[in-house]
């Protein structure tokens, strides 16, 4: 839409309670999430009995509640209205995460968790369907059952559009290179299709605050995603499944540079105890399958553009959280004078091209 083509791998969307009433499968009617106020009068979503997000105490979770928290502009919910804030912020294409459906994954009845994402996914599709070519969805899985995660994954694929699988860094406790996901990853090879590693609630930043919103925030989506990345990397996955394409998300980028030193340091002075891979840790993300999102207004882009290069980094808006930039979430890079005119293009879009597979 203006100088540079503009790819945000990852934006949000927010699951209104009305959605629920439409879309949710007859047999779990009853059962659907609904939005409750909490003690404090903050709203929450009510799914298998508890407050989601949770709070008050351990882990506990936007204060402010989680619709004033997480769908800050109408095109959260509505695509229209998503369509002029693009076009204010000069987005070309938005690639959709989901908000309460990034908790999906820690249901514990295998059956629900299938049924809500099924029919999360169909109302994301037709929320999409406003303009296809601008709105891609990405597909949220029930991670509890490989079985029913395999069939989403295909028919979200083949029938719906979606453009990218998401895992969340943290699934009940199981790291990205459990070997229970390679049917997946050999699934999203046969697919042409992305994952996404996106936080997705719990792990080892939320679980260790008590009513601190703040840390557990800051923490959890940078430590997980961290540690995401070392199992998929250290891990072996790039390795067994070469034509496999990632992304590494809503953590930033400065952290890229010091982690992947430090795996490297560990690679080569303790190469044995590291039998999955047969390179050092960072020279996979030369292949060009691995990305790592940056938060626009953030300092160290440039920085890492220098040590990584310019073909690894990716944007991403996080619209329409309490955290994202809007507007001016394009303009903070594309104005940026420490970003050279190709990094600037590489960033913005074309890597997001080369991720997703776009034309």
């Amino acid at each position: 839409m203006g100088a540079y083509t503009v790819i945000d791998v990852d934006g949000h969307v927010f699951e209104q309670d009305s959605m629920w009433e439409h879309y949710i499968e007859p047999a779990y009617r009853e059962r659907r999430p609904r939005m409750v106020f909490d003690n404090r009068g903050t709203e929450r979503y009510l799914i298998e009995g508890r407050l989601s997000p949770t709070p008050e105490g351990r882990g506990a979770w936007s204060p402010e509640g989680i619709v004033r928290a997480a769908c800050r502009r109408d095109g959260g919910h509505d695509p229209h209205a998503r369509l002029k804030d693009m076009d204010m912020d000069g987005i070309d294409i938005a690639v959709l995460y989901g908000t309460t459906a990034l908790g999906f994954c820690w249901i514990e009845d295998q059956g629900f968790a299938a049924s809500l994402c099924r029919s999360y996914n169909n109302w994301l599709a037709d929320y999409c369907k406003a303009d296809p070519k601008r709105l891609k969805g990405v597909a949220t899985l029930p991670l509890q059952d490989l079985e029913a995660t395999l069939k989403e994954a295909k028919r979200t694929v083949k029938e719906l559009g979606m453009v990218t699988l998401q895992i969340q860094t943290n699934c009940m406790g199981k790291n990205p290179d459990h070997p229970s996901y390679y049917p997946l990853y050999e699934l999203a090879q046969d697919l042409d299709v992305s994952i996404g590693f996106h936080f997705g609630g719990g792990g080892a930043g939320v679980d260790r605050f008590v009513n601190n919103y703040v840390l557990a925030h800051a923490c959890g989506f940078a430590f997980d995603t961290m540690l995401a990345m070392s199992t998929v990397v250290c891990g072996g996955v790039l390795e067994k499944f070469p034509k496999l394409r990632v992304a590494f998300l809503e953590a930033a980028c400065g952290w890229a540079p010091y982690w992947l030193a430090r795996l490297d340091e560990h690679y080569e002075k303790r190469t044995k105890e590291m039998p999955h891979i047969k390179k050092k840790p960072s020279e996979y993300l030369t292949d060009g399958n691995c990305f790592i999102s940056c938060d626009p207004d953030e300092e160290e882009i440039a920085h890492v553009v220098e040590v990584i290069g310019d073909d690894k980094i990716v944007y991403a808006s996080d619209y329409p959280h309490w955290d994202a930039m809007f507007p001016g979430s394009v303009a903070a890079i594309s104005e940026r004078e420490n970003l050279s005119d190709r990094a600037k293009r590489r960033i913005l879009g074309e890597n997001a091209k080369r991720y997703l597979h776009l034309n």
